[in-house]
């Protein structure tokens, strides 16, 4: 099967998050008295910078670093902190290498809110550098435009492999004087475009340039340095030895996923200061305030994002597994896709969070983390208040990013001339990312033909769980209401795994008390929900301090049982809950036979929703979907939210063999080949389109007569 279980992803977690580091020594430098500071690699270059400005360059290519030169950047000065370095992606021609990002991040620094740009050149066997362009930070406006702020010492990183500018910093100072507690603070990650030289020796970003903020939990002291790779920032903290709360820690940050992807505590492996992070293939350089860089092996990421289940992100930075048996070649893909990152849509969600905040602190019932969470939910509430189900720029960057990727992987399929046509429920969510993937596609892909339409006409096979579908019965929305046998079942699962006294415990001081005025079940699922929500909006938040991480599970478990038994083989829904979709695959299978009839060559997009897709993958038996329990302890092996991530899709690619014209397909969901219970053609999970319409029409017809007739609900 080629699905993960929970316990592998646990125990892969506890390995990435527990293992004790290896750390050793991989180069000394020959310091002067000025403190070290930032550190660049190119090549078999090291570039250590020191404050104020000076930088040694070393040769490494022996195995250890000889001195080859050493310079004064020309924007040294005593407030040049030097804090961090970073190559960007010009290069001059009279560049030894790309131009250098120095971040100067130095608080109370009235240089502190500025990146100085130097090119570094040789001449006449010297090193020199000249100040190219200076960035300065303006943060005037953020509050008024319901951004996250920063306390200032931005960090100026540059994302070479994609093309950004990230400022990474802190809501507050990050050391135990300004934090007392890590739930006071947040690390807060800003996206920029990376200015061109040829704008000038000075530029200026403020809230209008801004194209994404990430929010990011504390919970390690003393901010020094990093880098970015792999769309994850690495970032080094602590003071070493000097005090207990401050040792050598480091950090990774999905920037994709929205989460921390990995922990390293160093602590008294590195008795020194850490100052600098580069990624050097499979292992991180560390530079400190001494003689020393060291190097520790880059740990597995962790798996934690995993509970958010249908509300984590679908990044689009795996390949899509496309190969097939040779001589077949991709010309059509058939696609079911959900909607790209949306607010919460529950309009009932938020207000219930927030009078059970606000009626906590009306009484004084509110702990002190309680009071913590009011306080970020009154930060977040301009941006999301009558805000249910929309779209965010989020959810239209995603879509666009996809546009780009197929185009990228598919040329076959997105060749000129080319045909794209795409349906879209009449939710403004799923129009939305019709409309951003259609406008990204034209842009992309040249001579491409396309054609689009929203209308709540396409419900039948689109969504028929909308509640205005024709071909929706009563019954099937008494199934999965809270009047459903499910509800009370589900309760009980809740009940048993969260232990929801000492989960009130943690946000009000008297449980019992809260349980008169709310219902404890409800409120907890609530504010799992915002949880899970909040890191992917437009202005993000975390609420994870909500849940420790056994109850976050154990929710997370919850959710994933509730979805199971609406949409899932679960006895409760009556098979009617998957049995919807067969309207969706009929859709699909009488499109394609007109399609490949015709020659089409292109693009079929139906945009919909999450329940939907996955009661198709129940419907078609890929993978595990389609396996039948009603022991809620088994769900979580056989059926896992996060596999819908916002913005999924499940593809259906077809493939013709020129010769013999045979036409067979692949199933992929979110470009993972999927099994079905079919005879595969090869081991790439590839099936013969006659066989897998046969099945297919045979499970709708069995679906339609047992949809057509409502089940005896007593």
């Amino acid at each position: 099967m080629k699905f993960i279980t929970v316990i592998i992803l646990l125990l892969a977690s506890l390995c990435a998050f527990c293992a004790e580091p290896v750390c050793e020594v991989a180069y000394n430098k020959d310091i002067s008295r000025r403190s070290q500071q930032g550190m660049a690699v190119w090549g078999d270059m090291v570039l250590a910078f020191e404050h104020g400005g000076h930088c040694v360059v070393y040769d490494r290519s022996d195995g250890a670093l000889r001195k080859m030169g050493e310079f004064d950047v020309e924007s040294s000065s005593p407030d040049n902190h030097c804090n961090q370095a970073n190559f960007g992606v010009e290069k001059l021609p009279s560049g030894h290498m790309p131009v250098i990002y120095l971040s100067v991040s130095k608080p109370g620094s009235p240089l502190d809110m500025r990146c100085h740009v130097e090119n570094i050149y040789r001449k006449g066997g010297k090193w020199n550098s000249h100040l190219v362009q200076t960035i300065e930070l303006d943060t005037i406006g953020w509050r008024a435009r319901n951004l996250n702020t920063i306390f200032g010492a931005p960090s100026w990183l540059i994302d070479r492999e994609r093309g950004n500018l990230w400022v990474f910093s802190a809501h507050r100072r990050t050391i135990p004087k300004y934090t007392p507690e890590f739930a006071d603070n947040k690390l807060v990650a800003i996206r920029f475009r990376i200015p061109l030289l040829s704008e000038g020796k000075y530029v200026k970003l403020g809230a209008d340039d801004i194209l994404e903020q990430v929010v990011f939990d504390m919970d390690a002291y003393a901010t020094q340095s990093g880098s970015i790779h792999d769309g994850k920032i690495f970032y080094s903290f602590g003071f070493g030895d000097k005090y207990p709360a401050t040792t050598s820690k480091v950090r990774i940050y999905d920037i994709d996923r929205r989460a921390i992807a990995a922990r390293v505590d160093l602590d008294s492996l590195i008795p020194q200061e850490l100052e600098a992070l580069v990624v050097d293939g499979k292992r991180m350089l560390i530079n400190t305030n001494s003689p020393y860089v060291y190097s520790v092996p880059v740990p597995t990421m962790s798996n934690d994002v995993l509970l958010r289940g249908t509300y984590a992100v679908e990044p689009f930075s795996a390949i899509e597994e496309r190969d097939a048996p040779q001589g077949y070649v991709p010309f059509m893909i058939s696609s079911y896709c959900r909607h790209g990152i949306r607010h919460i849509d529950t309009p009932t969600v938020l207000p219930l969070v927030r009078n059970a905040l606000e009626w906590g602190d009306s009484s004084q019932q509110l702990t002190g983390l309680g009071k913590i969470i009011l306080h970020r939910l009154q930060a977040i509430w301009p941006t999301v208040s009558l805000r249910t189900g929309d779209l965010t720029a989020g959810g239209v960057c995603q879509w666009e990013t996809y546009a780009r990727k197929i185009s990228r992987e598919y040329p076959e399929i997105m060749a000129p001339g080319a045909r794209v046509n795409s349906q879209s429920t009449n939710v403004m969510r799923t129009a939305r990312s019709m409309e951003a993937f259609n406008r990204a596609i034209s842009a992309v892909a040249p001579g491409t033909i396309v054609h689009s339409d929203a209308s709540s006409s396409f419900h039948s096979w689109l969504n028929p769980y909308a509640n205005d579908c024709p071909t929706k019965l009563p019954v099937d929305e008494d199934i999965r209401s809270n009047s459903g046998r499910w509800y009370a079942l589900w309760r009980n699962f809740v009940s048993e795994k969260i232990d929801l006294d000492e989960w009130l415990g943690g946000i009000f001081q008297i449980p019992d008390s809260v349980k008169l005025h709310f219902d404890a079940v409800e409120l907890c699922e609530a504010m799992f929900t915002l949880a899970c929500a909040a890191p992917a909006l437009d202005r993000p938040e975390s609420f994870s301090e909500l849940f420790k991480p056994d109850q976050a599970w154990g929710m997370w478990e919850a959710d994933n049982l509730r979805m199971y038994m609406q949409k899932g083989r679960h006895s409760v829904n009556f098979g009617r809950g998957w049995q919807q979709a067969a309207r969706i695959l009929d859709n699909i299978v009488f499109q394609a036979d007109a399609d490949i009839a015709s020659g089409y060559r292109g693009l079929r997009m139906r945009f919909g929703h999450d329940g939907c897709l996955m009661a198709l993958l129940a419907l078609i038996e890929a993978d595990s979907w389609g396996v039948s329990t009603d022991n809620p302890n088994e769900v979580k092996h056989i059926w896992q939210t996060w596999r819908i991530p916002m913005a999924s899709k499940v593809n259906f690619v077809f493939y013709r063999n020129h010769k013999s014209k045979d036409v067979i397909i692949k199933v992929l969901l979110n470009g993972k080949a999927m099994k079905l219970p079919l005879d595969s053609k090869g081991n790439d999970y590839c099936y013969d389109w006659q066989q897998f319409r046969r099945t297919a029409l045979d499970k709708i017809r069995v679906c339609m007569e047992a949809l057509s007739s409502p089940p005896d609900l007593k």
